[in-house]
């Protein structure tokens, strides 16, 4: 790497990645005025030899944190990874890593149990409903929610649910 422009990209780069961590695409966005593309190129490449941008990890620590401490779903987690221009591919792989460690039902059942413990346990067809349009935005797919719901609410609630009563 040589010339001027490619230490001040390189100077930049270390100060954004000190401060969070980045995918390779949202770090060649945020350096695109600051230099000619080859440019940012061999300094993104440098920066992946020494493994201080790896956007494989990237997309995992992402997934994992979102779908295990904020309660995201799968779908969310893609949805959010690929804003954050992270590779389709990279970011299926880190998700789909994430649910063989921890399956969706358990991930999906720790959210439940604290909105619960917030907002009480739901007991009429429609704050049910409320609660799978909520889930379903949070990116979980509809069978894995109903089958956790059966499991978690009371008989007597999941039957008027079910039968429309």
């Amino acid at each position: 790497m040589e010339g001027e422009s490619a230490k001040k990209l390189l100077q930049k780069a270390g100060r954004l990645l000190a401060k969070r961590a980045y995918s390779r695409g949202e770090l060649e966005t945020k350096l695109r005025s600051l230099g000619q593309e080859e440019e940012i190129q061999t300094v993104l490449t440098r920066l992946e030899e020494l493994n201080l941008l790896n956007d494989d990890q990237y997309a995992y620590n992402f997934a994992h944190c979102r779908m295990r401490q904020d309660g995201w779903g799968p779908a969310k987690v893609m949805h959010a990874l690929l804003r954050r221009e992270v590779a389709s591919n990279i970011a299926e792989t880190a998700i789909e890593r994430v649910r063989r460690e921890t399956g969706d039902g358990p991930l999906l059942l720790q959210y439940l149990e604290g909105f619960c413990a917030r907002h009480g346990m739901p007991q009429d067809r429609r704050a049910i409903q409320k609660l799978v349009s909520r889930l379903r935005r949070r990116g979980f797919q509809e069978e894995v929610i109903y089958e956790v719901l059966r499991q978690k609410l009371p008989t007597a609630a999941w039957h008027r649910f079910d039968t429309g009563d």
